[in-house]
């Protein structure tokens, strides 16, 4: 109640102040559908299909509150706070409000800006650019890596660049907080992006430590890398990328997602999106993913379908086949649902996404 009472209160300020100044802005999307996944692997050790209600697997339903004021000499002051939320039980993520962003800053046209507080991760927005499904939820480049990539950076403090010839870049350091080790659940990164009428270019480096200071979870606590373009000819988005997950060796722990105690995974994708009208899209993707120490490979496709109802609301269909070698268990659905070692996995999900 208390949670509701704050959310309440947040939205009504922001409501006023929107009318007072134009630059407090209350805003937000919701999506949900029905989803449809085989060969979910079971705790007694068989396989069963599942038809359910499906709340995020297109993308996470948020809200969220912005501002940005004028200070004089070309800086201003800007904040942002957002959280997500699950259309299907109208639930936030236990003990955290604003699940996404929740920070203040400063920014200048010409010096680029600065915030201080939770922000979303770097890798999170790379992949964003360079997975031709939009990096969705269910199906995308996570698959392969769990969601390694995706979410917010808590502690952080993040630079943005301004754009100079069509290059900027990003920087992004994380304070863990561990009395007496200062490398103890740091976070740093570090993007560029280099775009022109047609070709735009893309790359992210990574690091994210356990409480110790360590890379000990390849997909928790580890390096990443991620590089790809895209070009534009006519109507159709042409993509490629790569992406590599680099733990250490003699403190990578074993866990449900990494059974082998893998040190290193990667993946390659190639995709495209063809825009056939001003309403309708269709997108399609395949990913081939590779995990040493006897993780397995895997292959994914998947295809997907929007058209827009109007400028704030669309539909959505995506369709996707996981291909796994005989170890590995990658799911067709991101994180979610994962079928026995060994099996292959379809799914698909259908909804609405509105936004305000």
């Amino acid at each position: 109640m208390k949670k509701l009472t704050l959310l309440v209160a947040l939205a009504a300020i922001g409501i006023c102040n929107a009318n007072a100044q134009s630059s407090v802005t209350l805003y937000g999307r919701v999506a949900a559908g029905i989803d449809y996944v085989t060969n979910v692997a079971t705790p007694t050790g068989q396989s069963n299909n599942n038809l359910r209600f499906g709340s995020n697997q297109y993308g996470y339903s948020w809200f969220g509150l912005k501002g940005d004021e004028d200070l004089g000499g070309g800086f201003h002051a800007v904040f942002k706070l957002e959280s997500l939320f699950t259309s299907g039980t109208g639930q936030i993520p236990p003990d955290t409000i604003f699940t996404r962003d929740a920070y203040v800053g400063l920014s200048n046209d010409k010096y680029g800006s600065i915030w201080f507080g939770r922000a979303m991760s770097l890798t999170d927005e790379t992949g964003w650019y360079l997975d031709p499904l939009g990096e969705q939820v269910g199906t995308g480049i996570a698959n392969f890596a769990f969601g390694r990539a995706w979410g917010p950076r808590s502690n952080v403090i993040t630079y943005n660049s301004p754009t100079w010839a069509g290059f900027s870049f990003r920087v992004q350091d994380g304070f863990g907080n561990v009395p007496g080790n200062f490398q103890g659940g740091r976070q740093f990164s570090v993007s560029a992006q280099y775009t022109l009428t047609s070709f735009a270019a893309y790359g992210v480096y990574e690091e994210l430590r356990d409480a110790n200071g360590k890379f000990s979870s390849l997909y928790a606590a580890s390096r990443e890398y991620m590089a790809g373009a895209t070009y534009v000819i006519g109507p159709v988005k042409f993509y490629a990328g790569y992406q590599q997950l680099v733990s250490s060796g003699q403190d990578t722990v074993a866990d449900s997602f990494n059974p082998y105690g893998a040190t290193r995974a990667q993946q390659e994708w190639l995709g495209a999106t063809y825009q056939a009208t001003d309403a309708l899209a269709l997108q399609a993707g395949w990913y081939h993913g590779n995990v040493n120490h006897g993780g397995g490979t895997g292959n994914l496709g998947a295809i997907d379908t929007t058209y827009y109802l109007s400028k704030r609301t669309f539909l959505y269909m995506t369709v996707g086949a996981m291909f796994n070698g005989k170890p590995s268990a990658f799911p067709v659905e991101t994180a979610d649902s994962q079928p026995l070692p060994g099996h292959n996995q379809q799914g698909g999900y259908f909804g609405i996404m509105h936004f305000f």
